[in-house]
């Protein structure tokens, strides 16, 4: 089977190749306190660093999902005034669980895709967005991103870069926080998020500690030692670190996949049962490509993809039943591209 689902999604090619490797090495039976595990820390750190360009004052921790990474920021900066910016069922979710700890501080602001809340000046402490809102393929741009910024210097940013980070060129610097879980365009297996926090977050964070056992605090304690709070998954801190030292840099990823884009959004357009959900160009998501139709007509293609042994992902949310959805990500070969492509010019 090829999964264009969108996450857990193709592995990455290579990586029966490096699970081997890892195995062979003996670093799987190293614990999280041994010079071993220090040293592939340090290596992957410096490995997202520079591909990712991340600013030399940021810190990497590792934890075990997108969700968590919600639960630990809504811990550490609920006692602050947040705004959640969201334009989809992903974004609300982080705002949901965020608001459930909070609910005197935590304020949530749905936009459309016509709406540019980045020219705003917020009077909030902290302002939360989801880069590429996997439920309905929609992305914020690193144009879009980098106003935010220079609008709301002083406020704290974080980002949901789940369905994007690996596969997009993201600003860095214009958020104090990014995080992504690996089983998109990472293409690895799921079980482990990456965090990246600013060092003026950081400063913050210890300043008002919350307590919290898996507190920014206690895990940047612990990346000064480039060590964790818990036992992590050194299976896929070792595939990160493997998967991003041999990939194509992130601008050419970045520009294939949008091509790649460009093209299924102009075979969606000329299809006679499907179309675009996202109606504005400007916002549709070069990762997530989400096709609306006949709920039928979707059933349909989504059993014709399956008996050709693709999978292609459901709709979410109050789209489930007219949308279907196709990751774009760098794991996937373009012959696979190609092929389901030839599968939805072909259906009828």
């Amino acid at each position: 089977m090829v999964s264009f689902y969108p996450g857990p999604s193709r592995l990455d090619p290579c990586l029966e190749h490096y699970i081997h490797d890892a195995f062979q090495s003996g670093i799987l039976s190293q614990n999280h306190r041994s010079p071993a595990f220090m040293q592939l820390y340090e290596n992957t750190w410096t490995t997202v660093r520079s591909y990712f360009e991340v600013p030399d004052d940021y810190s990497l921790y590792f934890v075990s999902s997108a969700t968590e990474c919600w639960e630990i920021l809504s811990q550490e900066l609920g006692q602050l005034k947040n705004l959640h910016l969201y334009n989809g069922a992903f974004g609300e979710k982080g705002f949901n669980i965020n608001a459930s700890f909070h609910p005197n501080t935590v304020i949530g602001l749905p936009f459309d895709q016509e709406e540019n809340p980045a020219a705003q000046t917020y009077s909030a402490e902290v302002i939360h967005l989801t880069q590429n809102e996997t439920a309905n393929g929609t992305q914020l741009s690193a144009v879009w991103l980098k106003v935010l910024r220079k609008n709301n210097t002083t406020a704290f940013i974080t980002v949901d870069a789940t369905s994007s980070l690996g596969g997009q060129a993201l600003p860095m610097a214009s958020a104090d926080v990014w995080f992504a879980s690996v089983q998109k365009c990472l293409g690895l297996p799921s079980g482990m998020a990456v965090l990246i926090c600013s060092k003026r977050l950081v400063d913050f964070c210890k300043k008002n500690n919350s307590g919290y056992y898996n507190s920014i605090t206690s895990l940047e304690d612990q990346f000064q030692k480039r060590q964790t709070t818990h036992t992590p998954n050194i299976l896929g801190i070792y595939l990160l670190y493997r998967v991003l030292s041999e990939r194509l840099k992130l601008n050419e990823l970045h520009h294939t996949l949008k091509q790649q884009a460009r093209q299924w959004y102009e075979l969606i357009e000329q299809h006679a049962l499907f179309e675009s959900l996202i109606y504005n160009k400007d916002v549709r998501s070069d990762t997530i490509i989400t096709v609306k139709g006949n709920p039928s007509d979707i059933e349909r293609f989504k059993n014709h993809c399956a008996e050709k042994e693709y999978i292609i992902g459901n709709g979410y949310g109050a789209d489930k039943n007219s949308t279907f959805r196709i990751a774009n990500f760098p794991a996937h070969q373009a012959a696979e591209v190609a092929f389901l492509q030839h599968l939805l010019i072909n259906f009828k």
